[in-house]
């Protein structure tokens, strides 16, 4: 996914579609879900840059190394802080393609995380005393709130959605079971979790205890499945949920479907690649497409697409944005975390950030 990164990196301004961009924050380590809280700071989930720990191959098949790198950061005029740090994090041996502390929620002055994977997936020959293999099966696939002395856990939403696709293996028997928490949504104070490898929407109540919500299908013979990526809540109430491939990996496959009392349908078709979405106080629906020509090929290319209530269509930072991912609105402008998979440290190419898309008048 992160081949061919041989396109400049993105200007402090540059046009890019309708409206003008701006870095907001450079050097981020696998930049993913965006939020702001209610002191009107932006809250960045860094995936971190992995570690020196290698436990064997990844989701991609390639060689997956650990380490404590991955946490949330808050950026407040223009100043920009760790609030969350030594998370686990896994990733590429180059620091490419992390996965750590991939999204974040607020709810009111409350702020909640999501890590991806699942403890499953740890190899049973990992050293059992190391402290990075400690974090990993203490924190993978959890669900969090972050506290003013680090984070208290709130459930293992990953290893309850393995285990329910492990129930439920009929529905993809050449890849269930699964689970990869990537989105991650606030409603009163239920916390929805969009689950790329499940294949779900998965509920947290206000106990900890995890369900789930709603399972996107596919059509039949499709060659892959739905992979839902983020989840947003509309300000009808109802969940807005975006998908990376929509059961096939050519352009335009990509659905974004609505959900109301775990009922979901598919509200708007054609999108790509979407890995973050969320609403405007508009109503408007925006969803960043992470590689706007196509999943999996050496075209870096994203956007953001802005949907209006009657479904006009949008295309926002064309030519600016690469691996786009996490979303998030505030005073008329567009947040979006840009090359997403890319870590701080970078000698040969372009490094994680977020942008700022100032919408036109």
């Amino acid at each position: 996914m992160a081949a061919a990164l041989n396109a400049s990196t993105l200007p402090a301004h540059a046009e890019g579609g309708a409206g003008r961009i701006t870095v907001v924050a450079p050097h981020l380590d696998n930049p993913r879900g965006l939020a702001f809280g209610s002191d009107g700071a932006l809250y960045i989930a860094e995936a971190g840059h992995g570690g020196d720990l290698c436990l064997g191959p990844g989701p991609d098949g390639g060689q997956s190394c650990a380490g404590l790198t991955s946490g949330v950061s808050r950026l407040s005029h223009g100043h920009l802080t760790k609030v969350l740090d030594h998370m686990i994090s896994l990733a590429s041996p180059d620091g490419t393609g992390a996965e750590g502390v991939v999204a974040v929620a607020t709810r009111g002055p409350r702020l909640y995380a999501q890590v991806a994977a699942n403890t499953a997936g740890i190899p049973p020959e990992a050293p059992a005393s190391d402290p990075v293999v400690q974090a990993a099966r203490a924190q993978l696939g959890h669900t969090i709130a972050i506290t003013a002395t680090g984070w208290r856990d709130i459930a293992g939403t990953g290893d309850a959605d393995y285990a329910w696709t492990g129930d439920h293996k009929e529905l993809q028997p050449d890849q269930f079971p699964d689970a990869n928490p990537n989105g991650l949504a606030t409603s009163g104070r239920t916390l929805f979790v969009a689950d790329a490898g499940g294949n779900l929407i998965a509920k947290v109540d206000r106990h900890g205890s995890v369900s789930t919500y709603a399972y996107l299908p596919v059509p039949d013979g499709s060659p892959t499945d739905a992979v839902p990526t983020c989840v947003a809540k509309a300000p009808d109430g109802s969940l807005y949920v975006g998908e990376l491939l929509g059961g096939d990996f050519a352009p335009g496959h990509a659905r974004v479907w609505r959900i109301v009392n775990g009922v979901a349908t598919v509200k708007w078709t054609g999108f790509t690649g979407i890995q973050g979405c969320g609403f405007d106080e508009h109503g408007n629906f925006y969803a960043t497409e992470f590689q706007m020509n196509g999943m999996f090929g050496p075209d870096p290319s994203g956007a953001v697409i802005k949907v209006t209530p009657r479904g006009h269509r949008t295309t926002l930072g064309a030519g600016s944005l690469f691996f786009p991912s996490g979303f998030a609105f505030h005073d008329d402008a567009i947040y979006v975390s840009n090359w997403s998979i890319m870590p701080a440290h970078n000698d040969t190419g372009p490094t994680g950030q977020v942008v700022r898309i100032k919408l036109d008048d």
